[in-house]
């Protein structure tokens, strides 16, 4: 069959080189070739020569070379992973002041709220671009996608190309590691569901070595543990409070920490929510910083760098991360033997998996490993709370989706007036189109 070729495109300083150790370790990945691609010389060099080091460090089969060009880096390969960020901290700045100046505030921004929606402008043309680049050059590979608005755009390329997309987020697995850590078990013994959107999925049913667990003591147990307070996958220390309380309260456990879980909701971050300067749910430490991240963007730089240039041996080359790209891949390759993981928590389109949201709609969801590749979990369809909670998000994304690939202003409006973060409707126009100009050079790819 030969060699696998896994082209990347886009250098993350967080996530490609982190990847790639998996595939070290898992010594079924030894017959790969890895492509990476970036517009940005300085991390290719970075991330080429820190996986080029670790591959040695591993004694790995696994090679790394970059390429001059996105075509050629596509040219054959059996799986795209994209890892993008168009326009970087500042653009994101400049729209996270626009929403400010009308009263809106983000802890993230990358999935819900005027910053995400306006960030679909941008990225789901490139996205989209790249699958049409991937339909000439690799036309049976899959794209891995790990970019965001992770939702709208996984699902813009898989309505709007012939490219299979699936969206890749580790929020879930911090999760269960931490329902593991409460029951003294391993990950791989503890299995969920989970239903919902990128960022804001409900786990609904927890086994823990096959045996079911009342959810609403799942999410007592876990509020013990968390209220230890530990850092979220951002650098964040969170005590995930509003998260488990709501389990706590209505016995679904959301997927993810305070960190993104309060941005979905108006109760945390609207103008009320705000005295004297000061968030009333303790969250300001959470809020959107432009300069946080260009602060721990510098870390991971000088971080690798040290790995890569060092004299010293790159540390935790004995551990998987929490990507699992090895174990989609082996699942779509139908490789069931030797993987860590047989349950995966994807963004896939829904189908029939929710048979009550829409069929169009990009959630997150538990998948298997089936023998024909990766499934949904098919569920029961929603109870009215929950999808209460999901329908106006997955109309939000559809509308933003819409808005993107055919630059649909109207629709763009219309995203903005179910945005949960926006609260004064006078203003959204003015909104709108300040959001929809500062992204206009943006918009056409880059390749």
């Amino acid at each position: 069959m030969g060699r696998r070729r896994i082209a990347y495109i886009g250098s993350s300083y967080k996530f490609v080189h982190q990847s790639i150790r998996d595939y070290i370790l898992c010594r079924r990945m030894d017959d790969t070739d890895v492509v990476l691609y970036d517009i940005n010389p300085d991390p290719l060099q970075l991330e080429h020569d820190v996986i080029a080091r670790m591959i040695k460090q591993g004694r790995s089969g696994i090679t790394v070379r970059k390429a001059r060009s996105r075509a050629e880096a596509l040219d054959g390969a059996d799986y795209v992973v994209t890892s993008l960020l168009v326009g970087g901290m500042d653009l994101a700045e400049k729209e996270d002041l626009i929403c400010q100046k009308y009263g809106i505030r983000h802890t993230v921004g990358d999935t819900v709220g005027p910053m995400c929606t306006s960030r679909c402008l941008r990225m789901v043309p490139l996205l989209v671009d790249i699958a049409r680049d991937m339909e000439r050059c690799c036309p049976r590979a899959s794209m891995l996608n790990v970019t965001n608005p992770m939702a709208v755009v996984t699902n813009a390329v898989n309505r709007n190309t012939r490219t299979n997309c699936i969206g890749v987020c580790h929020g879930t697995h911090f999760r269960l590691a931490t329902i593991a850590e409460v029951y003294g078990v391993s990950r791989m013994e503890v299995s969920v569901n989970v239903v919902g959107v990128n960022h804001l999925g409900f786990i609904d049913k927890v086994r823990v070595k096959g045996v079911p667990k009342n959810v609403q003591e799942v999410a007592e147990a876990i509020t013990e543990l968390a209220r230890k307070g530990h850092a979220d996958i951002a650098g964040y220390q969170d005590t995930d409070e509003w998260a488990n309380l709501f389990a706590r309260r209505l016995g679904i456990i959301p997927n993810n920490g305070d960190h993104h879980f309060i941005e979905f909701f108006h109760w945390f971050l609207a103008a009320h929510a705000f005295r004297d300067g000061k968030n009333i749910y303790g969250a300001d430490s959470l809020l959107h910083s432009a300069d946080a991240r260009r602060k721990s963007t510098q870390w991971y730089r000088e971080t690798i760098s040290a790995w890569a240039y060092g004299p010293d041996p790159i540390p935790d080359m004995d551990k998987y991360s929490s990507e699992n790209l090895h174990d989609i891949i082996f699942g779509l390759e139908g490789i069931h033997g030797d993987i860590s993981r047989r349950e995966l928590h994807l963004n896939v389109s829904n189908g029939r998996a929710v048979p009550n949201l829409p069929a169009e709609a990009n959630l997150e969801l538990t998948c298997y490993l089936a023998a024909d590749g990766v499934r949904p979990v098919m569920n029961d369809p929603l109870p009215p709370f929950t999808l209460g909670l999901l329908m106006p998000l997955v109309s939000l994304n559809l509308l933003a989706e819409q808005a993107a690939v055919h630059r649909d202003k109207k629709a763009f409006l219309q995203a903005l007036h179910l945005d949960p973060l926006v609260s004064d409707f006078r203003t959204i126009p003015e909104l709108a189109e300040e959001l929809w100009k500062v992204n206009e050079p943006f918009v056409t790819p880059v390749k």
